[in-house]
């Protein structure tokens, strides 16, 4: 879903006045009146109640690298424990709204409005409308409808997008490419071992448009809510949900060089097949300043595919957590012996390749031949915070029995837990397996 915000504003969207939002936001969500206010987010008089007011710092304090999303841009942001409930009120009207017409929508199989919603492109089974123009003549900025199966299981694509801490919105963004710079502001509801994917944050980030490092344009930052977690329909089956949704503090004051935008976003997932989980997301945005819109609609087409990568991070995190679990008990119980034969075709690995770190999987470590191993690009967070990507060849029975493997227990040992999910000393192991192996001999 970030990547639609990208795509957005690379494109250039045209300006919505405020109240045109708040109309709009007030017809789509059914929003509690004095939720509605200007910049999409809570009146002045309740933020006042949200949290308190904070100095302006410098601006030297507001950069960040791209590569390591370690610095908060804003003030510690403290809340009470009101503060809280009336944010996860927030969350829950706008996710339950749509909630509701997600259900009513899949009870009338999942038919669409047209004379609302016009088809604008279709990629696979997954289609994008835009709203005509005639069914909201105030708003110069049209809603977008994403409807259609993304691959892999429900339970893959929460573990993908789902993000409850600065280091896992970091690994996910790897895989993604969503946003350029982040922070978590305030944890609000964390998951548990029962709901591993529940979670309530407030969250900044900042996304890179295409000539701000020239000076041609500024870049967009977001101060939102992000609330996910799952809901049960009335037959019982689960439906994941992610919301974005744009609030406002005393302490996040506007940042030198950058825009502030607001937007409101919610999709809703349910599993319909072994490998396959229906999407619905709708939603809209603004990303502030005088922009031109026709240019936009491609990009917002363009970007509601983002989604399909979902279940390929879920996956590719269940993938490096099992990494980090095998070589933690390779490090208690020494290394294996293992055979110089091929243990995807049998093929006899010459021993002058053998043992090293690219012949080899990973994860049950048996040698492996040029034609059979099978590369994955994976994402870790280092001791000092850095974000390291590997390449790391496994066998295909271990890729599969990984793709097979629990993803609500990976959830847990990630969300829950906080077991950590560090890049591994390949050298090291493959030196220990090839010492073992030689002795066995």
């Amino acid at each position: 879903m970030y990547a639609v915000l990208r795509m957005m504003l690379a494109c250039n969207v045209v300006f919505v006045r405020n109240q045109e939002i708040a109309t709009w936001r007030a017809r789509r969500f059914a929003v509690p009146s004095h939720i509605i206010g200007a910049q999409w987010a809570l009146p002045t008089e309740h933020l006042q109640t949200i949290a308190q007011v904070v100095p302006h710092r410098p601006s030297c304090c507001f950069e960040m690298s791209s590569k390591r999303f370690t610095v908060n841009p804003f003030e510690e942001l403290k809340l009470t424990a009101v503060d809280r409930d009336k944010l996860v009120g927030i969350a829950e009207t706008l996710v339950l709204a749509n909630f509701n017409k997600y259900e009513e929508y899949l009870n009338n199989d999942k038919r669409i409005d047209l004379a609302r919603w016009k088809k604008h492109t279709s990629s696979g089974a997954t289609t994008t409308y835009l709203e005509r123009k005639n069914s909201n003549s105030d708003s110069k900025l049209p809603e977008l409808l994403m409807v259609g199966p993304l691959p892999g299981s429900l339970e893959e694509n929460m573990f993908g997008l789902v993000s409850p801490t600065l280091e896992s919105m970091r690994i996910k963004s790897s895989y993604l490419s969503d946003f350029s710079a982040a922070a978590v502001l305030a944890s609000i509801v964390e998951p548990t071992v029962e709901e591993p994917f529940r979670s309530v944050v407030v969250k900044w980030m900042e996304i890179d448009i295409p000539g701000a490092s020239v000076g041609i344009v500024r870049n967009r930052d977001y101060v939102y809510v992000e609330s996910t977690g799952t809901l049960n329909l009335k037959n019982g089956e689960q439906v994941g949900y992610h919301l974005l949704h744009s609030v406002n503090f005393p302490q996040t004051v506007k940042l030198p060089n950058r825009i502030r935008g607001n937007m409101s976003f919610c999709a809703l997932f349910h599993q319909e097949g072994s490998d396959r989980t229906d999407c619905c997301g709708m939603g809209i945005m603004d990303p502030a300043g005088d922009m031109i819109r026709s240019v936009a609609v491609m990009g917002m087409v363009n970007a509601t595919m983002a989604g399909v990568k979902y279940s390929y991070c879920g996956q590719m995190k269940k993938l490096a957590w099992l990494l980090e679990m095998k070589h933690a008990k390779i490090r208690e119980r020494g290394a294996p012996v293992i055979r110089s034969t091929c243990v995807t075709c049998s093929k006899q690995i010459k021993s002058s390749k053998f043992g090293k770190a690219d012949t080899s999987c990973k994860l049950c470590f048996g040698a492996l031949c040029g034609s059979c191993k099978v590369s994955k690009k994976l994402s870790f967070i280092t001791l000092d915070l850095q974000l390291s990507k590997r390449k790391v060849y496994f066998c295909v029975k271990c890729l599969l029995k990984a793709n097979n493997m629990d993803t609500l227990e990976a959830a847990r040992q990630q969300f829950v837990y906080k077991g950590p999910v560090a890049p591994v000393d390949f050298g090291t192991v493959v030196s220990e397996i090839s010492a073992s192996s030689d002795g066995s001999s």
